[in-house]
């Protein structure tokens, strides 16, 4: 596996680069985040206009750059997307044009999988895959997840495990150790990087997916768009689901797991759901991205990902 970049472990102290790459939200959620990076030690740096909207974006294109490569030019030791929505894949043609700068923490998800993607593949950088800064709150900032994370930024957690997944084909139940470095993110976010510079990049690697507001012909698209362009075809040497939520359908059906299972049967690589992150409710695990992985198949099948800092 091609050796990528690690992130230096945060110490109390240290600053945190706040940034809007996608939507807008409520301020109250920026300063829900800026208060516990505060209560676990760290000091939280927003930059003028965070918040100018448009109709989509957080704030203006211009606006956005100029935030994100401030925040990797700094002296930050880390960058926290607020939130996603949409809006992030509009800054990668101008960060393509950059030199890769020193890695930092770079944390978020959803619509940030482009970004991801980008400093993945593009810089070789380390990332997690985690809830955005206005998730995170003093109320519940213990939560679980939210702990491992505050963990896992201070280097007291070196690997996330994650047990009991569920396997969904015969090439999952068969019992093997498969390594490869972790990549994906939102599946509609995946599904936009096909013909782009950010394409995710599939070969040798564990696949992760998740998703909200999808409903299962959708989803069932999404991957059958990814299949029949060569990406999930050969490449994967894995793929595990995670939350996929708010698939309703207007006769109050879900058939979400029906369209998972679908293209779990078509393919010849194990497939399992299970790793609790995503837009779920109660737990969005923290995933590291780019990292050394491994994935134990067959009985008490279980997911093992290295922090990826240092």
């Amino acid at each position: 596996m091609a050796k990528s970049k690690s992130w230096e472990y945060l110490r109390p102290g240290d600053i945190v680069d706040v940034i809007a790459p996608a939507s807008h939200g409520p301020i109250q959620k920026l300063i829900n985040g800026c208060d516990w990076l505060k209560s676990v030690g760290l000091i939280p740096r927003v930059p003028q206009n965070l918040f100018d909207p448009e109709i989509f974006f957080a704030a203006p294109l211009e606006t956005q750059l100029k935030h994100l490569k401030m925040a990797l030019s700094s002296d930050s030791k880390a960058i926290w997307c607020l939130r996603g929505g949409y809006g992030s894949m509009r800054l990668i043609p101008e960060l393509l044009k950059m030199k890769p700068t020193k890695p930092k923490a770079f944390l978020g998800f959803s619509d940030i999988t482009a970004l991801h993607l980008h400093f993945n593949q593009n810089w070789k950088w380390s990332t997690l895959h985690s809830r955005g800064l206005g998730q995170m709150t003093l109320e519940n900032g213990h939560s679980p997840d939210r702990k491992e994370l505050e963990n896992l930024l201070f280097g007291r957690t070196k690997k996330i495990i994650i047990p009991d997944l569920i396997p969904m084909n015969d090439a999952a139940k068969k019992s093997s150790v498969i390594e490869g470095q972790m990549t994906g993110g939102n599946l509609r976010i995946v599904q936009s990087s096909v013909g782009l510079s950010w394409q995710m990049k599939t070969t040798g690697k564990i696949v992760f997916f998740e998703d909200i507001d999808e409903r299962g012909y959708s989803i069932h698209r999404m991957l059958e768009q990814l299949w029949e362009s060569g990406i999930l075809k050969k490449g994967p040497k894995a793929v595990v689901f995670g939350d996929f939520t708010n698939g309703i359908e207007k006769d109050g059906k879900d058939h979400t797991l029906h369209s998972l299972l679908s293209f779990a049967q078509r393919v010849n690589y194990p497939v399992f759901r299970g790793v609790p992150s995503g837009h779920g409710d109660l737990l969005n695990t923290s995933l590291p991205f780019n990292t050394d992985s491994s994935l134990r198949t067959g009985k008490k099948a279980k997911l093992i990902i290295h922090s990826g800092g240092h």
